[in-house]
């Protein structure tokens, strides 16, 4: 098997892990991603077809993980504060994106005041 078709069965295997953990069906996840149902239904076939970046950086984007937990990759290093917003966001996102456009105007309002007193 060759390392292409290896890795594109990594990812088909990853997304479908995640979305399921999520409860969400492939329509769903489809939506969230703005891609096709058929798109994520050939992804997660893993016909050994790679995914364009495109894609699968929507997935990610709508399943709040980045990238390369998505491919398998090593993660590039990051902060420990770079990972504790990624982990806030993790938890806490839906949330968020679920409130109106002026609490969530309020609270990256806050956020960034709190970033600045933080440094201080």
């Amino acid at each position: 098997m060759s390392d292409k078709i290896a890795q594109a069965k990594t990812i088909s295997k990853n997304i479908k892990e995640m979305r399921e953990s999520r409860g969400w069906n492939q329509a769903r996840l489809a939506q969230e991603a703005g891609i096709t149902a058929a798109a994520l239904s050939m992804i997660e076939k893993g016909d050994g077809r790679m995914p364009t970046i495109v894609l699968l950086r929507k997935i990610a984007s709508a399943l709040k993980v980045q990238l390369n937990e998505i491919t398998g990759e090593e993660p590039a290093m990051v902060s420990e504060t770079e990972e504790r917003s990624r982990e806030f966001y993790r938890k806490w996102g839906d949330v968020i994106d679920g409130l109106p456009p002026d609490d969530q105007a309020r609270l990256k309002d806050m956020a960034e005041r709190l970033k600045e007193i933080t440094k201080k």
